[in-house]
């Protein structure tokens, strides 16, 4: 449950009362965070970087196409399921999970589902490949077993290539708390994976420091594969 409830789901929706009682099913499972417009919800997503976005172009009388590559173009390693109002033979859209109106909660919430359970098994980024349910990370052909908050950290700088981490965000994903006041369990555990993840630790070239932020995974051409 702690993994489940530690995934964070936007939903973009303009319809009140269908956003509700879409939100009251993918909260049993995840955390939610919602928006009202296209706008909007790329600006909440570059904040709070969610797994996997929901757009109902539905609720807002529109396809969505537009919105649905203005997504993809901005946030590319991230998960996206577009409720396109139909019909399926004219849908044109770049999203990894295309549902066809009309759709019911307990279908998105397991469309939600099996995207996570395809995506979670492997990531790769660059020179770098986690097993998630192995936790065993592949590092310039080095292979490491790592604890499970090792590889918590490391799946979500490898979900989130190019992209400063802020502590908070961390420690909300990783330890599922919002304290920030000591956050020296974060600064041991970032010095353990960099000794994983870089040829010398002491001159990180992936894992850089954002000072007075966070942390930000660099990763010349990255690529997400899965399996």
């Amino acid at each position: 449950m702690g993994t489940m409830a530690s995934t964070t789901v936007l939903l973009i929706s303009s319809d009140g009362a269908k956003t509700q009682m879409l939100v009251a099913a993918l909260a049993k499972r995840y955390r939610v965070v919602i928006a009202f417009s296209g706008k909007e919800g790329l600006a909440l997503a570059k904040l709070q970087a969610p797994r996997i976005v929901i757009l109902d172009a539905v609720s807002m009388r529109v396809t969505g196409e537009r919105i649905c590559r203005l997504l993809k173009h901005e946030l590319s390693q991230t998960l996206l399921i577009h409720i396109h109002p139909g019909p399926r033979k004219e849908a044109k859209s770049q999203a990894d999970t295309l549902l066809i109106a009309p759709v019911t909660a307990r279908r998105l919430v397991n469309s939600v589902g099996r995207l996570l359970h395809q995506e979670e098994q492997v990531i790769g980024c660059g020179p770098f490949s986690l097993n998630v349910p192995r936790r065993i990370l592949i590092a310039h052909g080095h292979e490491t077993h790592l604890t499970p908050k090792q590889a918590a950290l490391v799946a979500l700088f490898l979900r989130h290539p190019g992209q400063t981490m802020d502590r908070k965000t961390i420690m909300e994903t990783v330890w599922q708390t919002d304290y920030v006041g000591d956050t020296r369990t974060l600064d041991v555990h970032i010095r353990w994976i960099r000794k994983m993840l870089e040829k010398d630790s002491q001159k990180p070239r992936y894992l850089k420091t954002v000072r007075g932020v966070g942390y930000q995974l660099i990763i010349s051409n990255p690529e997400n594969l899965r399996d």
